[in-house]
Formats: C-alpha cells, structure tokens, sequence
C-alpha cells in the first residue's frame, strides 16, 4: 500500500511540475508572431508530434516535435543548434504544454523564448500555414 501511494504521490508531482514549467514560458498572440517573424526577429518552432504536424504548421515554422528531444538527443541537440541566438524562439504545440516543457530546455541552452498560444490559435486569426 505505501508503494502504491509512493507512486501516486510522483505521478501528482511529475504532472504538477509539467504544468508549472509550461507556465512559466510567457505567451505571446499569433498575430504579434507573424509580425516578429516578418521583421526577422523570431523564428518559429512546432513542437507537436509529426502525425499532428501532418494537418498543416504555421508558415515557415520549423518541426521539432517532443519526441526528438526524450528519444533523439543527438539530433535534437543538432536542430537547435542551428538556432540563431540573437532571435526569440517561438514555440507552439496543441495545448501548451509541450511547449513549455520544449521551452525549459531552450531557455536553459540562453534562448529568449516566447510560447505560441496553440497551432489552433494560428490557424484562427486565418494566418498561412503549410500542408505536408
């Protein structure tokens, strides 16, 4: 019984800890998006699985979903270094919290990161997206 309620307690923690770091990327409006990207001061990274990514990505975003990161470390690690550093990174997902959990990891490696409401919300104010 202690075991069980051990576990329970950590999984409430680990779920608890997942929300708190996807609070913590400050948010920013699809619209105020295109305009950083227009003025080359952003660049915009879909962190959403590649079945998810297959219903279309914001225009010129730049795929990097999850996964990469807990189960292809390397290429993961390759990817980002590509990113300018002088940029703000916007990340998005379908909810959120993908994108925070992303985020923790680039504001560690001294990205200034921002957190795209949702693909949906892009998609919404009607803003160009691509069909893989």
């Amino acid at each position: 019984m202690k075991k069980i309620l051990s576990l329970i307690a950590f999984v409430v923690v680990a779920v608890t800890l997942n929300f708190v770091m996807a609070d913590s990327i400050p948010t920013v409006k699809p619209l105020e998006v295109q305009k950083m990207q227009q003025e080359k001061n952003a660049i915009i990274v879909d962190v959403r699985e590649l079945d998810e990514q297959s219903s279309g990505m914001a225009k010129d975003a730049i795929s990097l979903p999850l996964s990469t990161m807990k189960d292809k470390k390397e290429e993961w690690e390759k990817i980002v270094a590509t990113f300018p550093k002088d940029k703000t990174v916007v990340i998005y997902c379908k909810s959120g919290r993908r994108a925070g959990i992303v985020g923790e990891e680039l504001v560690k490696k001294g990205f200034k990161v921002l957190n795209m409401e949702s693909f949906d919300s892009w998609q919404n104010a009607g803003l160009p997206i691509l069909k893989k």
